[in-house]
């Protein structure tokens, strides 16, 4: 475990040391071995974070479901680690003549 941080609701956020040690507690065998040391329930979740990328050609088709998957590719990251995308100004209100967003 790397740290460990009580929010004021009660809850707690665990960052652990490593990926290998955070995917075994996802693992069905980690939680239940995770539960079993405290009295309450304990539910998962991820992190997720926002990433900006400014000045984005607007030629670019980030709405074909390829693309995510190709970014990650593209730049040797974790399959499935990019889950949602959307342009900063949308579409409609672009200025005409626009090439980046």
């Amino acid at each position: 475990v790397k740290l460990v941080h009580a929010l004021r609701n009660g809850g707690v956020i665990v960052e652990m040391e490593s990926e290998s040690l955070a995917s075994w507690l996802w693992d069905s065998v980690g939680r239940a071995l995770l539960e079993s040391q405290f009295d309450t329930a304990v539910s998962f979740h991820k992190h997720t974070s926002a990433l900006v990328l400014q000045y984005l050609p607007i030629q670019m088709q980030i709405e074909n479901d390829k693309f995510l998957h190709r970014v990650e590719e593209e730049n040797n990251l974790p399959a499935n680690s990019l889950t949602t995308i959307r342009w900063i100004k949308p579409p409609l209100c672009r200025t005409p003549g626009q090439q980046k967003a």
